[in-house]
């Protein structure tokens, strides 16, 4: 519909009038009076009953989710400080907030972990997880987004959709959250809202609602107009906002800012009723849009969200503590709960729980958190692990504050809680009742959805100043992989060093940080190289291999045929296909599985230098059993020779991860850093003008931005800064491939 909708605009005061007395909302029943919020502050105590005895329908699980710097956690501090969590608002700067703790994010300023907090609002318990904005710590936006079932997305206003929102963004859309969106920073003056709308549609591919309206923007932002109701929301400039008046917004008090919020609401109707049935009835049996009350048409944006057909965007200033409890109450009115969410799964009345993270705390030592999608748990309870086959018991449950947890003796379905110990449960296990569940829910193909492990982009040799502390940094390097599925530790075939793999070398940095002042262990990381990819430029010849092994009494005889050849996906290596006189229909099903297993072993690392080989399909051609007696692990050691065999056949070459990057820099630093960008191999894709500055959109291999960080720095005196995602991998040429093995051939 266009705007205007079916009924002419009406400027009429009574229906204003009417929708501010009618409205169900909370936001809507506030007296006239100044609203003040009580700011002595609650122990965490005080507040465990009210949160742990919530019914399911009055629980929300909320992740926060934006790019770096655009206030995630400082809208979690406000949103802590207003549900009565805290007496005082913490300060990212000062290092002061809550979800922060770690002592590497209170001097950096970033958030590297994911944090989960719970607080109350409106007789609901709200679950919320605060997640980091640096790329290279987008395992802990994945594995929180898994255990959600909603999001709030922050956008800084005077910049819209940037880099991380967008992956950020995909990653919800993976796990098929419902969302709101923020528009934070209005105090900015280059505070753009039809800006950041058209970049919301064109970069992240939905329809957003606009359900309020600014009064003022800059210096001069004081409040919104809620839409639905049609009412003024000022939040008291004198104050650290945490009074503000509601009244209702009426032709007589401002016409020319009634009339502008009128149309507005009425575009919002027209936009619904084209999104939703139900408000289509509505508009065609109303005699006007007057007669549609705020209560029908929150109804409407719930349903609408819930069905992730559009998202309610709301705005504000996180900073200034403006318009933050319009925001709490549209998590509670717009949002799922668990029972009605997206992530509900079919496992009766049983337990079903996900362990989505764990850390390492001396007081307690391993703690898994997790999801409780069904169930409940209870202390020292035994469950399932369905992943590994085994039993474990819970020690302690605790309820989380970030670093603090208070400890409570059960948890029902829809909570997120920490547990201690479960000594074999890691990231990404599910955890039921017992193996007669496992079995039922395999049966049914009941699986809950997988944690994608990004692939890591960097690794570096690492090694202790002593010897004596080998063992030491062994186990700690134990836990911090536990703690962070990311990062990987392997041992060099050749050399016996220990590689530390992670996404960045912020990450890297991290850890050896960490390892310092957890660990007490002073480490050295070597020279900062890039995780390649081998591939296969063309098919190999068909390679015959015979196995023949007498093990004890036992003969292991087994003879195979296979070749590799390219495949199109560069990115994903392919199973093994039967090709020629060996057909899948002649395969028996128990041997499926060992052939793939050898498969997959023999391309974990590939003939150039040890790298994952991708890109490459494995053709088998013939498979014999000489001797039934033959084991499964011979079977998987003769394809993984074979395997060998044809890759080295064929012509591999490495692939290298290429980064889709934006630099944020001034007009006078604009031309030297596009020449320095020219000389480390980088396409240029365009060149945004901004009120703030300049944008360089482009991709670039990674190893070539090694360091770019301090370089980057130099050219702009410090005023510019960049952002990268990995884009994908690119294949190199034969002679660049030779380069780099000779050059790691003698790392």
């Amino acid at each position: 519909m266009k705007p205007g909708g079916l009924f002419p605009t009406s400027t009429s005061s009574c229906m204003v009038k009417r929708l501010f007395l009618t409205t169900c909302s909370r936001r809507c029943s506030k007296s006239v009076n100044a609203v003040k919020i009580d700011k002595s502050k609650t122990s965490v105590k005080k507040l465990s009953s009210q949160l742990s005895d919530q019914p399911i329908s009055k629980i929300r699980n909320v992740g926060i989710i934006a790019h770096i710097d655009a206030g995630k956690t400082t809208t979690t501090e406000r949103f802590l400080y207003y549900s009565g969590i805290t007496g005082t608002i913490g300060s990212v700067d000062e290092g002061t907030t809550v979800t922060d703790y770690l002592t590497q994010e209170r001097e950096r300023g970033i958030t590297i972990q994911s944090a989960a907090v719970s607080l109350n609002w409106q007789q609901h318990r709200i679950n919320i997880v605060d997640t980091p904005g640096h790329i290279d710590f987008t395992i802990e936006v994945e594995r929180t987004l898994r255990v959600m079932d909603s999001a709030i997305g922050i956008l800084d206003v005077s910049a819209g959709v940037e880099a991380q929102t967008k992956t950020v963004w995909r990653q919800a859309n993976r796990f098929n959250l419902p969302r709101l969106l923020f528009l934070n920073k209005m105090d900015k003056r280059n505070a753009d809202i039809d800006g950041s709308l058209t970049s919301i549609r064109n970069d992240l591919g939905t329809t957003p609602l606009l359900i309020q309206h600014n009064l003022g923007t800059g210096s001069s932002f004081t409040g919104i107009v809620d839409l639905p109701s049609m009412t003024c929301q000022k939040w008291n400039r004198a104050a650290t906002s945490q009074e503000f008046t509601t009244t209702p917004l009426t032709n007589s008090v401002d016409s020319a800012l009634f009339d502008k919020c009128l149309t507005l609401r009425n575009n919002l109707i027209d936009n619904l009723a084209e999104l939703d049935p139900i408000m289509m009835d509505v508009v065609i049996n109303s005699v006007s849009y007057d007669d549609i009350t705020s209560d029908c048409i929150n109804k409407c944006l719930r349903r609408v969200t819930c069905d992730n057909k559009a998202v309610p965007v709301l705005i504000g200033s996180s900073l200034k503590s403006r318009c933050i409890q319009p925001l709490l109450d549209a998590v509670v009115d717009y949002l799922p709960n668990p029972e009605s969410s997206n992530s509900k799964f079919a496992f009766d009345d049983k337990l079903c729980a996900f362990a989505f993270k764990t850390v390492h705390q001396k007081e307690r030592g391993a703690v898994t958190f997790l999801r409780l999608y069904n169930g409940a748990i209870s202390t020292s309870m035994t469950v399932y692990n369905s992943a590994d086959e085994t039993t474990d018991r819970i020690g302690k449950i605790y309820m989380i504050l970030a670093d603090q947890m208070l400890e409570i003796k059960q948890a029902s379905a829809g909570s997120i809680v920490a547990v201690t110990g479960l000594a074999k449960t890691v990231t990404g296990d599910t955890l039921v009742t017992n193996a007669k569940a496992a079995e039922k829910y395999s049966a049914a193909d009941v699986q809950l959805p997988t944690l994608s492990v990004p692939e890591p982009v960097f690794m570096c040799s690492i090694e202790t100043y002593s010897s004596k502390e080998q063992r030491a940094l062994e186990e700690a390097l134990k836990i911090l992989v536990r703690e962070d599925p990311s990062l990987r530790i392997k041992l060099d075939p050749e050399t016996q060093q220990m590689v530390l793999m992670g996404m960045g070398e912020l990450h890297l940095d991290i850890v050896k940080d960490r390892l310092l002042k957890e660990h007490k262990l002073e480490v050295y990381l070597g020279k900062m190289l890039v995780a390649y990819r081998e591939t296969i430029e063309r098919p190999s010849n068909i390679i015959h291999h015979t196995l023949n092994k007498t093990i004890g009494d036992t003969t292991h005889h087994v003879s195979v045929a296979v070749s590799v050849e390219p495949c199109e996906s560069q990115s994903k290596t392919a199973h093994f296909v039967c090709s020629g006189e060996q057909s899948w229909d002649k395969l028996k099903w128990y041997h499926r599985k060992p052939i793939d297993q050898g498969t997959s072993q023999a391309l974990l690392m590939g003939p150039l230098l040890g790298y994952p080989v991708v890109g490459c399909r494995v053709n088998v051609h013939n498979f014999t059993l000489h001797s039934s007696r033959t084991s499964a692990a011979m079977i998987s050691a003769a394809i993984r020779e074979a395997v060998h065999q044809a890759l080295q056949d064929s012509v591999v070459i490495l692939s290298e991860p290429e980064m889709r990057l934006q630099i944020y820099c001034d007009e006078d630093n604009l031309s030297d850093i596009l020449y320095d960008l020219t000389h480390r191999r980088a396409v240029i894709g365009n060149v945004e003008h901004t009120e703030d500055g300049v944008i360089v959109h482009g991709v670039s291999p990674v190893a070539t931005l090694l360091g770019y960080s301090t370089k980057l720095r130099k050219l702009s005196s410090g005023r510019a800064h960049f952002m990268m995602e990995i884009a994908g991998y690119i294949s190199m040429s034969e002679q660049q491939t030779k380069n780099i093995v000779s050059e790691l051939s003698n790392w």
